[in-house]
């Protein structure tokens, strides 16, 4: 019995035994092209980085703001002697909590408006005064060009339509431009859900300022429309979006902003002898040259034939 007891448990073991050994060889060893993918399919994929585009016009825009903090980091001012007056009060501006695009957009503000200014006197683009194109450069700013004449076509298209249906109720003018402002108000809601979907005219996150700088633009419009006549209207609106675009790709430059709060007394300076030259400009316009062609042409002709009669004297 013993015998028998000793030979099972003899066979049971290389019985185990030889099972370890067929599982041995019959588990698959693990190619490293394997572990490499396993390896790759654990590892988490990495999140593209999409740029942001700056927006200057805010304040609490943070990459605008470390941007132009840093350029005034690498400028060495040294010690106060008179002339760097102004750039010892942007440093203590920023060191006081203002933000820097602040700063930048205060010392652009006067050379936008003397580029308007240039404009208008040297080369005939009218519109509506000064300050109207140098606000509306600013919501370009802030809105992007397309993003900033969507909003204003919008807000003149309802305007205009608004008009045409309140004056059949024969309101007063102020109730029904009120009445007018309840359509706008809709259609800057509905044009910024609407803008969401497309990068090129986002208009999602735009503060209420611009609408309201562009329905004063589109009430200028239509003022006009009422005062003086329709082409005179479109005439000054098209000039003001022309002045306006200029001067927001002016400030849209990285080098002009950087410019400007690192040197601010040359900023001033420039605006103050341009304007100084502006101001006392007596020439012709160049958008009245075509107009006065012939007058040109009468006053220079008796010009020689006076100098004739003079050589024949």
């Amino acid at each position: 019995m013993r015998k028998y007891l000793i030979v099972l448990m003899v066979s049971l073991m290389f019985v185990v035994g030889g099972k370890r050994e067929v599982l041995g060889v019959v588990e698959p060893v693990a190619s490293e092209s394997a572990v490499e993918a396993t390896m790759a399919a654990t590892i988490e994929p990495t999140a593209t980085v999409v740029p942001v585009k700056e927006n200057i016009t805010e304040p609490g825009e943070k990459n605008v703001s470390y941007r132009l903090e840093s350029v005034l980091d690498s400028q060495e001012v040294g010690k106060w002697n008179g002339l760097n007056s102004l750039k010892w009060l942007v440093r203590l501006a920023v060191s006081r909590g203002v933000a820097a695009n602040t700063i930048v957009l205060l010392l652009l503000l006067p050379m936008v408006a003397t580029i308007v200014s240039v404009l208008h006197y040297v080369f005939g683009v009218t519109g509506y005064g000064i300050f109207t194109p140098t606000m509306v450069a600013i919501t370009f700013l802030a809105t992007g060009i397309f993003g900033g004449l969507a909003l204003f076509a919008m807000i003149l298209g309802i305007s205009i339509v608004a008009n045409m249906f309140l004056k059949k109720l024969k309101l007063h003018f102020w109730p029904a431009r009120s009445m007018g402002l309840v359509f706008i108000s809709i259609g800057a809601f509905l044009l910024m859900i609407l803008s969401s979907y497309f990068e090129l005219i986002n208009l999602s996150k735009v503060s209420i300022f611009p609408v309201l700088l562009m329905i004063l633009l589109a009430e200028d419009f239509v003022r006009t429309q009422l005062v003086k006549s329709k082409s005179e209207a479109k005439k000054l609106t098209i000039g003001t979006l022309i002045l306006s675009m200029v001067g927001a790709l002016g400030m849209s430059v990285r080098v002009v902003q950087e410019s400007v709060i690192l040197h601010p007394e040359i900023v001033i300076v420039a605006v103050l002898v341009i304007n100084l030259w502006v101001g006392s400009y007596s020439g012709i316009r160049l958008t009245e040259i075509g107009r006065f062609k012939e007058a040109v042409r009468v006053k220079n002709k008796k010009q020689d034939s006076r100098f004739r009669i003079q050589d024949k004297k």
